[in-house]
């Protein structure tokens, strides 16, 4: 999933958990956030032979809301813009993965429950799974292309 903005609104860093997956058990990053806002959004998903892509209208904002969202994420990068609704200058490039943050980070933050709100540009998230949440995507359109 790719935006040219992302923000997630009551973020909280649940640390790194294992999931089941079609390819097997993975390491990911667990997100929670009350809503999550993507703009220009597309998505691309190996399906067999060809790729499944799901796109917004360019310019245009999707949104994630409707009770407690879990995001379970293999890597998620992006350019800081802002924190709490401050920006921020962009002058910080994230790339986060299980093995990129430190145990005792994820451990203590992951312990806080703090609630923040982020804001990341030219986003680019690989997920694993999510649970919770209704994806709107205005003027959806999709199609597919060989892998």
């Amino acid at each position: 999933m790719k935006g040219s903005r992302l923000e997630l609104r009551d973020l909280v860093f649940g640390g790194v958990v294992t999931v089941d997956t079609a390819a097997g058990p993975k390491r990911v990053l667990k997100f929670s956030a009350a809503a999550v806002t993507i703009r220009d959004l597309k998505m691309a998903v190996p399906d067999g032979p060809q790729i499944q892509h799901i796109d917004g209208v360019p310019g245009s904002t999707s949104t994630l809301r409707g009770g407690r969202i879990t995001l379970y994420v293999e890597s998620l990068t992006g350019t800081l813009s802002g924190v709490e609704g401050i920006p921020l200058p962009p002058v910080l490039r994230l790339h986060l993965t299980p093995d990129t943050v430190p145990e005792w980070l994820y451990d203590t933050v992951g312990n806080l429950g703090l609630k923040l709100r982020l804001g990341l540009d030219d986003a680019d998230i690989d997920q694993a799974g999510q649970t919770g949440g209704g994806l709107v995507i205005p003027g959806i359109h999709g199609y597919g292309t060989p892998r």
